[in-house]
C-alpha cells in the first residue's frame, strides 16, 4: 500500500503540475532575454537557456518547477531582476523547449545539470532562486556546493516531508478538494489513480528501481518527464541535504497552497542554519502568479542585500532546555479546537480533538485519547518530556529533550524537523510500535544522527 500512495502522490503532482497549474502550450519562449541553445551533457540533449541584464553584474540563477511553461514561470520576476543583475534561467531538461524523453530526471541529476550552467554562464557566488521542483533541486545545490551559493530563496518546495507523510497528506486532503486547472480534472485524476492502482497490484515495484530503470519508467510512468521528476523529488531524504546548507535562506510560501502543505515551509525555516519564513496569505502553490507583487518584492529586497560571507560553523545547536521557570498548569478535557500558547510547567490533554500546542515551552505533556498538533516548542527537563497514551500526535519543528524524550503507549506519532534529545532514550515504548520521522534529528544512548522514515520501537529496541 505504501507503494501504491507514493506512486499516486507523484502523479497527481504530475498531471496538475506540481506548479499548480495546466500545462502551457510546448513552444514558447521567455521573451525579452538573449536565448542560447547548448548541448547537455549530463541528460545528451539540447537545452535552452535565457539570460537578461548585464552579464557583468552580480548573477542570479532561477530554477522553474514541473510544467511545460518551464522557465515562462519567471516572466513577471525577470525583467525586474535584470535591472541590477545578469539573470539565468533555462528550460530544465523534460521540460519547456529542452529536450525530453524516458530519462532519470532526479534532483541529483539536475544538479549537475545547474552545475554546468552555472560554470558556463556565471563567475562567483550567486544568488539561487527555485519554485516547486526547482525549489528541491536548490537546495540540493546548494548543500552540494556550498561556495557557489552566496544567497538561496526557495518557494513552496515539495518532498521535504518523508513521502508516507506527504502521501497522507494527499489522501486527506482528497482528490475532490484538489482545486480545479482545467476542464475534466476530477474524472481525469480518478482514472489515472485507477491505473496506477492497476499497473502497481501486478508489479510492485520497488521505485527506486522504477526511477533508475530505463524499461520500468516506461512501464510504470509511461517514461513521461512530469511523472518521474515528481516521483523522483517524493522519494528523495533532504535529512542530510538542509543540515549542510550554508547560504542565508528565504523560505516563501503560500498560505492556501493545497499540494505542499505550509508544515513544509515551516520545518525548512526552523532547521536550515539560517533561515527566515514569509507566508504569503493569498497565495496557493504559485506565488509568483498568485501574488506577484509580494512575491517579488520579497525576492528583490532578499536579491540587494549586502553580501554575508557563508559560516561552515553555523549551524543551530541542540540547547540543554533546562527547566521553565512557570508554575501554570494548562488542561483540556472533553473539548475540541483549543490552542495553548506560553510558557507551562504542565499541560494535561483527555479526550479532546484538535487541540494545538503552539510557541509552547513546557516541562511535561501528558496525552490520553487525543489528537494533538505540536508547533514550535519546547518540551522537557529532568522529570518531564511527552507522554502520549492512544493519542495521535504530529510534532513540527521542536525539541523535547529528557531522560526519555517521547513515551508512547498505542499511539500514532508524525514528527517533522523534531529534535529529539533524551538521555536514557529518545523514544520509548512498552509495545511496538511505528513512529514516521521526517528531517529530524535524535540523540540518545541507542541512536544518533538524522532520522527519515518509519522507526519501530518496542520494549527491547528503544530508538
Amino acid at each position: 500500500m505504501k507503494t501504491i500512495t507514493r506512486l499516486i502522490a507523484a502523479c497527481l503532482l504530475a498531471t496538475v503540475g506540481i506548479d499548480g497549474r495546466a500545462a502551457a502550450p510546448a513552444g514558447t519562449k521567455v521573451d525579452a532575454v538573449r536565448e542560447s541553445i547548448i548541448e547537455d551533457p549530463v541528460f545528451n540533449g539540447q537545452a535552452y537557456v535565457y539570460q537578461a541584464g548585464n552579464s557583468h553584474a552580480p548573477s542570479v540563477l532561477l530554477i522553474h518547477g514541473i510544467g511545460a511553461k518551464a522557465a515562462r514561470d519567471w516572466d513577471g520576476l525577470v525583467p525586474k531582476l535584470a535591472r541590477d543583475h545578469h539573470v539565468v534561467t533555462f528550460d530544465l531538461p523534460g521540460f519547456g523547449r529542452s529536450s525530453g524523453g524516458n530519462k532519470a530526471y532526479t534532483p541529483e541529476n539536475y544538479v549537475a545539470f545547474v552545475k554546468f550552467i552555472a560554470g558556463k554562464y556565471t563567475a562567483g557566488p550567486f544568488v539561487l532562486i527555485g519554485h516547486s521542483m526547482g525549489g528541491a533541486v536548490a537546495l540540493r545545490y546548494a548543500a552540494t556546493y556550498p561556495d557557489d551559493v552566496q544567497g538561496l530563496v526557495i518557494a513552496d518546495v515539495p518532498g521535504i516531508l518523508h513521502r508516507q507523510a506527504y502521501s497522507q497528506y494527499l489522501s486527506h486532503l482528497g482528490i475532490g478538494a484538489v482545486p480545479s486547472f482545467y476542464p475534466n480534472q476530477k474524472e481525469q485524476l480518478h482514472n489515472l489513480v485507477g491505473n496506477i492502482l492497476g499497473m502497481v497490484a501486478k508489479m510492485q515495484p520497488d521505485l527506486d528501481l522504477v526511477i533508475a530503470s530505463p524499461t520500468l519508467r516506461d512501464k510504470v510512468l509511461d517514461g513521461n518527464p512530469a511523472k518521474i521528476a515528481g516521483l523522483a523529488v517524493v522519494m528523495e531524504d533532504f535529512s542530510g541535504i538542509i543540515q549542510r546548507v550554508r547560504a542565508p535562506v528565504l523560505v516563501i510560501w503560500g498560505a492556501k497552497d493545497l499540494l505542499t502543505p505550509l508544515r513544509t515551509g515551516k520545518v525548512l525555516a526552523a532547521n536550515l542554519a539560517d533561515a527566515e519564513l514569509k507566508i504569503l496569505a493569498n497565495s496557493a502553490h504559485t506565488p509568483m502568479e498568485d501574488a506577484p507583487t509580494e512575491f517579488d518584492a520579497l525576492v528583490l529586497d532578499y536579491v540587494r542585500r549586502p553580501a554575508v560571507p557563508s559560516n561552515p560553523q553555523k549551524i543551530r545547536p541542540l540547547d540543554d532546555i533546562g527547566v521553565f521557570a512557570s508554575t501554570r498548569e494548562g488542561s483540556c478535557k472533553k473539548q475540541r479546537g483549543r490552542v495553548f500558547e506560553g510558557n507551562y510547567d504542565s499541560i494535561v490533554i483527555v479526550d479532546c480533538r484538535d487541540i494545538l500546542l503552539r510557541n509552547v515551552r513546557v516541562r511535561e505533556v501528558r496525552i490520553t485519547d487525543a489528537s494533538v498538533a505540536i508547533e514550535d516548542s519546547r518540551i522537557g527537563g529532568l522529570q518531564g518530556g511527552l507522554r502520549a497514551d492512544d493519542a495521535n500526535v504530529t510534532i513540527t519543528s521542536s525539541v523535547i529533550q529528557a531522560p526519555v524524550a517521547i513515551k508512547a503507549i498505542d499511539s500514532r506519532l508524525d514528527l517533522a524537523g523534531v529534535r529529539l534529545i533524551g538521555s536514557e532514550a529518545a523514544v520509548q515504548a512498552p509495545y511496538a510500535s511505528k513512529v514516521l520521522f521526517s528531517v529530524s534529528y535524535v540523540t540518545s544512548p541507542h541512536t544518533t544522527g538524522s532520522v527519515h522514515g518509519w522507526r519501530e520501537v518496542g520494549p527491547k529496541n528503544p530508538l
